[in-house]
This record gives structure tokens, C-alpha cells and sequence, in this order.
């Protein structure tokens, strides 16, 4: 059941754990901004050489108290069609 589990408090606890899950070498994204549940929401995808095509990775959305961001739900790519985001995105401005 979505979303992702996982609870990170603090800052240098979420970089940390985007580091050692290898998201700081991680290449070939584009974000989408978008919303859920009218919170902002960024719909990630992930550049596939084989299939030519930017594919949906994942949405993170965002809550936002006091103008910082105070907490990220993740949702894996299941969720794109049922929110209305492209199955995939063209190859336009890659490498």
C-alpha cells in the first residue's frame, strides 16, 4: 500500500539517506510539477536509453509549513495514470 515506508526527521537525515541511497549520482531526471491533494507535488521521471523515453519514477509530494517543506510522502510510479500524469516524457533536452 502506498506510500513508501520510511519515517526521516530532520534535514541532514533526509540528505543523508538521499546520498546513501545513491540519489545524489543518480542521472538523467526530470521533475514535473504538479499537485495532490492540493499539496505541490513533483512527478519524477527517469531517462530509459532502451525505450528512448523519460519513464515515470516517482511522485514526491510535499507539505509545506511556513514556507519549509515539513515532510515528503513518496508514491511510486503505479500512481501517474490515476493522477492524470504522461506515461512517459519525450526525449527532448537529453544527452
Amino acid at each position: 500500500m502506498p506510500p513508501t515506508p520510511g519515517l526521516y526527521i530532520g534535514r541532514d537525515t533526509v540528505v543523508n539517506d538521499w546520498i546513501t541511497s545513491g540519489f545524489e549520482g543518480m542521472k538523467g531526471l526530470r521533475a514535473v510539477p504538479t499537485a495532490v491533494n492540493r499539496q505541490p507535488a513533483l512527478a519524477f521521471y527517469l531517462w530509459r536509453k532502451q525505450e528512448g523515453a523519460y519513464l515515470p519514477l516517482t511522485i514526491d509530494v510535499l507539505r509545506v509549513t511556513g514556507g519549509l517543506i515539513t515532510e515528503i510522502i513518496t508514491f511510486h510510479d503505479d500512481r501517474f495514470e490515476r493522477l492524470g500524469l504522461p506515461e512517459r516524457l519525450p526525449a527532448e533536452g537529453t544527452e
